[in-house]
């Protein structure tokens, strides 16, 4: 069997600055970092004595992965790099890949979290290697050396050198490209050590489930704990790329943060009489239609161009189109702009429509 060495982490773990300095030994090539929604087996590019794949710990845990290499005709040897889980949280849950969702690609934070620690719990029982990622930025060649002895290469000097080559690396995606540029720029020395805010219920739930990872490496909270308009813990069911977009646009498009806004506004009209009208009959507003009769706001009619009247959104029928004294949250983000320019044109004001972007 070919060998390869298989690391795994944590999003938001320093696991590609470790991917990084191992790419520059001479007998290793292969992936800098792994996408985390699919396996990848087609590794013809490399040429190298031994193979690396860094992957982390999300869709997939690694044994799972390590299992479909070996039907690949490759020999894993793990590898694993551990960061402190506030850091890790605080950093992620800003990033675009760090959307709380509930799809394949964008699980629930806590399972991603979840799933990590199940991987770290079989590294620490079958004595398999680990880098710390705080010492690694302090002293690397230490936490290196540390851990070639489990691995089917020996340490080299080369490990060490500050830039990094892309062009050497046989599979680099562009947003990896990205980041081992700016760790060219001399960056590196910053990445493990930024600020954060994280929630009140996040925090707690760190604390609680990396009671012992935590106690291992003498991890703490330094973030300051903040408080929380919503739950943001808990994971919603349109944070997701399939719904918002792929890469940093679907952050200014995540609808979660404005919920607060909506509800508010919803309480303040349906308090002045005005009737709640969702403008849109497709699953975002049947969410969105739950979510404000969690908080005790009842919408009155859901609105669509495009569909009979009657037709059934959950437990609500598609009303026809009138004028009135109404309060429209439109539930869609690629054509919210022209559907409020549409109402405001046929007389509804434009303080009674509210919308979640630009689009």
């Amino acid at each position: 069997m070919k060998p390869m060495i298989l690391a795994t982490g944590t999003q938001s773990g320093g696991t590609t600055l470790v991917s990084a300095a191992f790419l520059k030994h001479p007998e290793l090539d292969g992936i800098l970092d792994m996408a985390s929604d699919r396996i990848e087996v087609n590794l013809s590019a490399v040429t190298t004595p031994v193979t690396w794949v860094k992957m982390t710990t999300i869709a997939f845990r690694w044994q799972e992965v390590a299992s479909v290499y070996e039907m690949h005709g490759y020999k894993p040897y793990p590898l694993m790099v551990v960061r402190n889980p506030f850091d890790v949280w605080g950093s992620l849950k800003k990033k675009w890949y760090g959307l709380n969702g509930l799809t394949a690609e964008d699980p629930p934070l806590f399972l991603r979290m979840q799933r990590f620690l199940e991987d770290w719990k079989l590294f620490m029982d079958s004595g398999y290697p680990v880098i710390q990622f705080e010492a690694f930025i302090e002293s690397p060649e230490a936490q290196l050396r540390a851990v070639m002895g489990a691995l089917p290469v020996t340490f080299d000097k080369a490990m060490l050198n500050p830039n990094t080559d892309l062009n050497s690396i046989s599979y680099v995606a562009e947003s990896n490209a990205s980041f081992i540029e700016s760790l060219n720029s001399g960056v590196s020395d910053k990445v493990a050590f930024k600020q954060a805010l994280i929630t009140g219920r996040e925090a707690e739930w760190i604390t609680q489930h990396f009671s012992e990872y935590n106690a291992c490496y003498g991890y703490e909270n330094n973030h300051k704990v903040i408080g929380e308009e919503i739950n943001e813990l808990r994971p919603f069911p349109f944070d997701n790329r399939r719904f918002l977009g792929f890469g940093s646009i679907a952050l200014t498009r995540k609808t979660s943060p404005k919920y607060p806004q909506m509800l508010a506004l919803a309480k303040k009209h349906a308090g002045e009489g005005k009737q709640i009208v969702i403008y849109g009959a497709c699953e975002f507003g049947e969410y969105l239609a739950a979510l404000l009769a969690e908080n005790h706001v009842r919408v009155d009619k859901f609105f669509d161009s495009f569909a009979e009247p009657g037709k059934l959104i959950g437990n609500y029928k598609v009303a026809a189109r009138d004028s009135g004294d109404y309060f429209i949250i439109v539930a869609s983000l690629n054509h919210c702009l022209d559907i409020k320019n549409t109402l405001i044109r046929e007389g509804t004001c434009e303080d009674n429509v509210y919308i979640f972007g630009e689009g």
